[in-house]
């Protein structure tokens, strides 16, 4: 095993542990039997490994992972997070940086690693903390019709 793939399986188990998630999905062409082995160790239910997306699937998973060897497009990575997963980690490698930076970032991703020496980044979306709700964002107090003589703008 490489540094970079030994960097890549404990981030993805650390992921995993911290999750919890039941089922998940991973799209990689790679050799990943060295990750699978310490997967086998968490608790989870179900784990599906595909080299391409499926964009007519109905299944939706905990965990969406995409390994750095999967090259895709701005409306496949909005496929998985819409349709597939709520939560989505996407590893890139550092070739066509800023444009990566643009569509993850446009799409709603942070970023969660940089290892320029490994040349490996990684990018997650979580529906649950993306939008957390806000005091003010709600109807009581400000959208009610008993209040509209009491405040003017």
């Amino acid at each position: 095993m490489t540094k970079k793939e030994k960097i890549l399986s404990s981030f993805i188990v650390n992921i995993i542990e911290d999750e919890k998630p039941s089922s998940l999905h991973m799209l990689s062409e790679k050799d990943l039997s060295q990750l699978l082995k310490r997967i086998e160790k968490t608790k989870i239910k179900s784990l599906n490994i595909s080299p391409q997306i499926d964009k007519k699937s109905d299944e939706n998973f905990d965990l969406y992972i995409i390994l750095d060897d999967i090259k895709f497009s701005e409306a496949d990575i909005g496929t998985v997070k819409n349709l597939l997963s709520q939560k989505v980690v996407v590893f890139t490698d550092l070739k066509n940086d800023k444009n990566t930076d643009e569509i993850m970032l446009k799409l709603g991703f942070n970023k969660e690693l940089r290892d320029e020496t490994n040349k490996l980044k990684c990018f997650s979306y979580n529906l649950k903390t993306y939008n957390n709700k806000r005091t003010w964002n709600n109807p009581t107090g400000w959208a009610n019709p008993e209040n509209f003589d009491k405040f003017r703008w």
